[in-house]
């Protein structure tokens, strides 16, 4: 087994354990030294609460009266343990869903996928932005640019995520971070739909009699991520784009984060800085030949419907309310009651600027 088969792992394991410690209370109840101390129930506290199931009120399970509980109590102290939590659930709930995929495709599969693929190059060239070839042959005849940009593919999109939810969580209000959050869960819900519903096949893996020349170089130059080379992992995929749809989002929350001045130039900065980053990611996918231009838009649609819908996912906090209930813990409160802006809306972005905590 490869290195890359323990490294990228064990990065990702280190990146969540520094925003586990970084994002600590200092101020929280330190937990009891025994489970054998937890107390009953807290009380004077309601059994129940108010929620919305999809725009109904109704009652929920009021965890609450669990939050002197040893567990509770570390989860107060270390309140991005719940983010851990709810990042594995996405990820590994969208990869099994992907391996479901991927051991179940059907005979056809293959064939239909390339079928889409030859769609996508043949609408592409009627747009007029059919420039994968080109952007490739630049790329491939600059040794150290092609070796940055497999490098920027395989191995910036995950841990780059979570660096950037562990940062957004002690730099941004919690209503900002956790709209971003539920933003990336619901762009994997729904590309998971598409490509399940559409399947299609990358650049690099059609047949070199199509005429094209499209060449895997991520794979040909052996920096393929551990994450995308399993046999488990679906290789007709290709559309939409979550790399170029999480980039995105980070991209654009970073451009529109709230802040203390009105300076053009400050404003201008995060723009510069928040839209280098799709971009960059843009070029990275075109340029390995594992995605299409119109991939990454339909990743930037994808992206900017989770951004205007993610808040559909509040709905289901009535079962989140059950399952702690039932493990008899409390969740370190959020701000999952409040308001959540639309897209290209700075008004709202700017008005959260009272929230800002420090790190």
């Amino acid at each position: 087994m490869s290195f890359g088969a323990y490294a990228e792992p064990a990065l990702v394991v280190s990146i969540l354990t520094a925003g586990v410690l970084l994002n600590r209370r200092r101020d929280g109840d330190s937990p009891p030294m025994s489970p054998s101390s937890e107390p009953l129930l807290s009380t004077g506290e309601s059994a129940y609460r108010q929620r919305e199931f999809f725009g109904r009120p109704i009652k929920s399970r009021n965890t609450a009266v669990w939050r002197h509980t040893w567990v509770s109590r570390i989860l107060r102290r270390f309140p991005f343990l719940v983010e851990v939590w709810y990042w594995l659930l996405v990820y590994w709930t969208y990869q099994l869903a992907r391996a479901f995929t991927a051991v179940t495709l059907k005979d056809n599969t293959l064939a239909v996928s390339r079928d889409h693929a030859l769609s996508l190059i043949h609408l592409e060239q009627r747009l007029g932005v059919f420039v994968e070839p080109a952007v490739q042959g630049y790329v491939m005849a600059r040794p150290s640019l092609l070796g940055a940009l497999n490098r920027i593919y395989s191995f910036i999109h995950i841990p780059g995520t979570i660096t950037f939810l562990a940062w957004l969580y002690a730099a941004a209000p919690q209503q900002l971070f956790e709209a971003r959050r539920r933003t990336l869960a619901v762009s994997n819900l729904m590309a998971f739909v598409v490509f399940t519903l559409w399947p299609c096949m990358p650049p690099r893996l059609l047949p070199a009699t199509d005429g094209f020349g499209f060449v895997d170089t991520v794979h040909t130059g052996e920096v393929a991520s551990v994450w995308t080379t399993n046999r488990f992992c679906n290789q007709l995929a290709a559309m939409p784009s979550l790399h170029f749809g999480y980039s995105f989002v980070i991209g654009l929350t970073i451009a529109t984060l709230p802040s203390h001045t009105h300076s053009r130039v400050r404003m201008l900065a995060k723009w510069v800085l928040g839209m280098s980053y799709p971009a960059l990611i843009l070029v990275a996918i075109v340029a390995t030949a594992n995605h299409y231009v119109l991939d990454a838009a339909a990743g930037f649609v994808v992206a900017s419907i989770a951004w205007n819908i993610n808040g559909i996912l509040k709905s289901l906090l009535v079962l989140e309310d059950a399952f702690f209930y039932l493990l008899r813990v409390h969740k370190p409160r959020g701000a999952d009651d409040e308001a959540i802006g639309k897209i290209f809306d700075p008004v709202l972005e700017m008005s959260e600027e009272g929230g800002w905590r420090r790190a």
